[in-house]
């Protein structure tokens, strides 16, 4: 059916009335989206991408090989113990010693062994690396190599060998003392001395150095530190010997590395025996600690107190240098008219050191007025042949010689305060 024509003009009537109330109302249209105003100094973020859904495979069975296993440990032991160009002996766990021989020539079980038997374990590399390191069976040195210093050798025998060989009479208040300082001017024999007591009390001698416990990683210097000390143990009877233990226990201060005051702490807890502490004295493993130093006056107070004997090995004397002389001199050939008292009496002053130098500088006098005489090193293919006139004897021009060329080392300043440590602190 057609609409009416009043239906029609009604329609009409509403849409003009409509278009009429648009135009009075101004409606403004909404955005879609909420837009910040965009800055055109700042990109626009990376676009997001879509979830990737893991790829789905058909699940692998494991094989038990148990040749792959043992490729694959081998390949992460390598990875992890590769070659260092600073130690001579780089550590390898791959194969390890299951026994050791000591200086009686019985077998004897590996420390590393003993703690983990397959060779590999959280401290293995450690462990591995003081082994080889500092661990000497048997240094094969004797006081009759070191001249005079008769006090310091009975001190030492007294306070090293007697636990060892009378180890039933140390009980109570006559315990072993927990470490031994050896303290003076440079070149004296300290470290000679405490090699020669570990060579003649057969114990496990441990040649520590600063460098032995250092490491770039965070707490490894403790570890190696309660591992060194557990090895002593295991080894016992074994001597730790501290070269240099001004590096390693300098007084502590306030600006000092984190790590450094740790490695010091762990080491004066060991020192103490606080974290092996047995109740029955028969468990406890005889272990003695001797350390060396040129200034004393630097170490930290709390293992001086540690260091319970504290000798002072002083410069040779006139007799002592003598003996020097003639242990120096023992295989070569000297002439019979030397004044060895006048030789003695120009090196006042000298330290053992110091007079092994004059020695092999005075040795060397006749090869070189060969050489002057051959016109120096100008007629090279001559040099072999004059090695048999290189052993002329020495005479005393010879030594007069070495002396000038050779000063002595230690300063007056130093020994006098060598002497005021000694009267504070020294034992006698």
């Amino acid at each position: 059916m057609q609409p009416s024509p009043q239906q029609i003009q009604q329609q009409q009537q509403l849409l003009q009335q409509q278009q009429f109330e648009s135009n009075l109302f101004y409606q403004p249209q909404k955005p879609a989206k909420d837009v910040s105003p965009r800055d055109p100094d700042v990109w626009e973020p990376p676009a997001r991408q879509a979830p990737q859904k893991p790829k789905t495979s058909a699940p692998q069975k494991k094989i038990n090989n148990p040749q792959c296993n043992n490729n694959q440990n081998n390949n992460n032991n390598k990875r992890r113990n590769y070659a260092k160009p600073w130690q001579n002996n780089a550590v390898d766990n791959s194969n390890p010693k299951k026994h050791l021989i000591d200086e009686n020539g019985e077998k004897r079980k590996s420390f590393l062994n003993h703690c983990y038997p397959d060779g590999v374990g959280p401290d293995s590399d450690l462990v591995g690396m003081l082994e080889k390191e500092v661990v000497c069976f048997n240094p094969d040195i004797s006081f009759d190599q070191i001249a005079e210093l008769d006090k310091a050798k009975e001190m030492l025998q007294e306070a090293v060998l007697l636990p060892i060989l009378i180890p039933q009479y140390f009980r109570g208040i006559r315990r072993p003392l927990k470490g031994v300082l050896m303290f003076g001017p440079p070149g004296t024999g300290k470290t000679m001395l405490a090699k020669a007591v570990a060579t003649l009390g057969k114990t496990t001698f441990f040649n520590v150095s600063a460098s032995s416990l250092a490491s770039k990683w965070r707490g490894d210097s403790e570890k190696l530190v309660r591992i060194l000390f557990e090895m002593a143990r295991y080894y016992a009877p074994s001597t730790i010997f501290f070269d240099e233990v001004d590096a390693l226990g300098s007084k502590r201060t306030e600006g000092e590395c984190e790590s450094n005051r740790k490695m010091k702490a762990e080491m004066l807890i060991q020192m103490d025996g606080v974290s092996n502490s047995s109740s029955d004295e028969k468990e406890r493993k005889q272990v003695m600690v001797l350390a060396a130093t040129n200034r004393p006056w630097d170490l930290d107070e709390a293992l001086r107190r540690r260091l319970e004997k504290r000798i002072l090995i002083p410069l040779p004397s006139i007799l002592g240098r003598k003996q020097m002389f003639e242990i120096c001199m023992k295989k070569i050939n000297c002439r019979a008219d030397i004044d060895w008292d006048e030789i003695v009496r120009k090196t006042e002053g000298y330290s053992g050191a110091d007079i092994a130098l004059v020695c092999r500088e005075a040795s060397f006098m006749p090869m070189r007025d060969i050489l002057k005489q051959e016109g120096g090193f100008k007629n090279i293919e001559n040099i072999n042949n004059l090695a048999q006139n290189g052993e002329t004897p020495l005479s005393q021009s010879d030594f007069e010689r070495a002396i000038k060329n050779v000063n002595k080392s230690v300063s007056n300043d130093d020994l006098e305060n060598f002497e005021k440590w000694m009267i504070e602190f020294g034992s006698t």
